[in-house]
């Protein structure tokens, strides 16, 4: 049943849940935030309401009219799905992936009345390209509690990493961790790899683990990073600068390779700090870093929308 006291929106797939395609990302997690706002519950199996889901190239008529349309970049230019679809307005996009295909971002951002990007450092050439400074929000990644938070787990493994194997810094980096530390646990985000994870089995590997080691590609500031703070773990990665001074000693930094090998070897001396530098990183991302506060930041900036009461609750449990 639609609300006619709150906004509707549309959020858009190129693969849609139901297919069973991985996505534990952006679009799932918006996605479900945005159906607790909104409809009040997350449920993705009720297609209606005030947040539906559609392939963009489906039948949106049948679905009547919409107050926003939502594209989150999920890698699309390399899924080998159509990419000649033009979204209704107004319409947001949220770029996630600009560092690994600047220009199919760039050109897809011009077709949007909101640009929300993710790495920061991307928005000066966003607008040197022609897209005005007015209409692009920086808007980071996020983690999603009810999938990554601290559970009861036994500590098996003296670190852990899941990820694709998708850089040469990347393998040498593994490569190092392995040879000093051989008690981990390593799994892949890529399907039909052994050690594949997704969603909570990530959150266990990463409650099992006293460290989770991130690799960033080219920088940028990733998922990983969000989702091992939302579990609650002790994290070790790259000296992200766009990230200084939003989180204060909510994790470790490392300059070079031989620098994070040397720091893990400390943390894992020391019980305490690592327990410390956990707690901290764990309270600062559910303050200010859940997919709730990025769908509650789209609802605002593109709606000006603030919901209330218990709608606001929902989107803050």
């Amino acid at each position: 049943m639609i609300d006619k006291t709150k906004p509707r929106v549309c959020i858009y797939y190129h693969v849609l849940p139901s297919t069973g395609w991985r996505d534990d990302g952006a679009p799932l997690f918006l996605n479900l935030n945005l159906r607790r706002i909104l409809n009040g519950n997350s449920n993705l199996s009720d297609h209606g309401g005030n947040v539906v889901h559609l392939a963009p190239y489906g039948d949106m008529a049948s679905f009547g009219a919409f107050d926003l349309h939502i594209l989150v970049d999920h890698g699309e230019d390399v899924l080998g799905v159509p990419l000649d679809f033009d979204l209704p307005h107004p319409s947001a996009y949220w770029i996630s992936d600009a560092h690994l295909g600047y220009d199919y971002r760039m050109n897809r951002a011009k077709q949007f009345d909101f640009v929300f990007v993710a790495q920061k450092a991307f928005i000066e050439p966003l607008v040197k390209d022609g897209i005005d400074r007015a209409r692009i929000f920086y808007l980071p990644h996020a983690f999603e509690p009810a999938v990554y938070k601290p559970i009861a787990a036994i500590e098996k493994w003296d670190w852990c990493f899941v990820g694709h194997p998708n850089s040469d810094h990347r393998i040498e980096l593994l490569d190092r961790f392995i040879k000093a530390y051989p008690n981990y646990y390593l799994g892949w985000r890529t399907p039909g790899l052994a050690g594949h994870n997704e969603l909570e089995d990530v959150n266990l590997k990463y409650n099992q683990a006293r460290l989770v080691i991130n690799d960033a590609v080219k920088e940028d500031l990733n998922l990983r990073v969000f989702e091992a703070l939302g579990a609650g773990r002790c994290l070790i990665t790259q000296d992200i600068l766009e990230f200084d001074g939003e989180i204060n000693e909510a994790f470790v930094t490392y300059k070079s390779i031989d620098e994070a090998v040397d720091l893990a070897k400390g943390l894992l001396k020391d019980d305490e700090r690592r327990t410390r530098i956990a707690k901290t990183g764990h309270e600062a991302v559910m303050r200010e870093h859940t997919f709730a506060h990025r769908a509650l930041t789209i609802l605002e900036t593109c709606l000006d929308y603030i919901p209330k009461g218990e709608d606001y609750a929902l989107a803050n449990r």
